[in-house]
């Protein structure tokens, strides 16, 4: 009986510790979005230096009148990616980042300025999570970032532009455009909250696509097994160049 009574003892310390290991797992290794759900403030420090690739030296194309070039500030803006997971069979949510962006949009009072690209890229080698494991094995097999660093977004159409704005007010819009992914191209929208002031625009942008419409294999290995679905968050600061 006093063997029983121990063996049940072992038992239920033994699985106590089994649950409280899936628990610390699930804490370490279930990052909190923290997803934006605002235009950024319009900043009031001074104007940052400009990064290597930001685009502030880059060559100043002839504008037309009433033509407003707007260049990304990487070192005020983020790219976050966010992947629902499973980790030892347990839900968890995988976040990366990088500041890595470059690119501008044109505009004008009326939106969007066509005869100029309005682009937006990212270095997919610098995206970084909690897990090194993890972004080392996404940067080689699952975006295969030393064949193609890069994932481009062009802007094509803005809907919801105000026709009058009262500066610093948030403003909802929708941005469609095609974004590419290694090798592949595809129709995208992101739903945007934006506001400008003076020479300085800001905003956060949203969208979801699949990782297999890219022709991506969602990441999976012994202990883990990514979903399909990709949250895609842009929070960017950017100034008139």
């Amino acid at each position: 009986m006093r063997r029983l009574l121990l063996f049940a003892a072992a038992a239920a310390a033994l699985g106590a510790i089994a649950i409280a290991a899936a628990v610390i797992v699930w804490r370490l290794r279930s990052d909190d979005p923290d997803l934006a759900t605002e235009a950024p403030p319009i900043p009031t420090a001074a104007r940052p230096s400009a990064s290597p690739g930001a685009g502030a030296d880059a060559p100043r194309p002839s504008l037309p009148e009433g033509v407003r070039r707007f260049v990304i500030s990487p070192s005020e803006s983020t790219v976050k990616y966010v992947v629902e997971e499973t980790l030892r069979g347990l839900p968890a949510t995988a976040v990366g980042t990088t500041s890595a962006i470059t690119g501008e949009i044109y505009l004008t009072e009326a939106g969007l300025y066509k005869d100029l690209p309005s682009k937006f890229t990212v270095d997919l080698r610098t995206l970084r999570s909690d897990e090194s494991m993890r972004d080392n094995f996404i940067r080689q097999n699952t975006l295969q970032a030393g064949r193609y660093p890069f994932a481009e977004f062009v802007v094509e159409s803005i809907d919801g532009f105000p026709v009058e704005y009262v500066e610093a007010t948030q403003v909802s819009l929708t941005l469609t455009g095609t974004l590419k992914i290694k090798d592949v191209s595809r129709p995208v929208s992101f739903a945007v909250l934006a506001r400008q002031q003076g020479g300085t625009l800001t905003a956060t942008a949203d969208t979801d696509f699949k990782m297999t419409d890219f022709g991506i294999s969602p990441p999976e290995v012994v202990v883990a097994r990514a979903k399909d679905q990709v949250h895609l968050q842009v929070v960017l600061v950017a100034r008139e160049a």
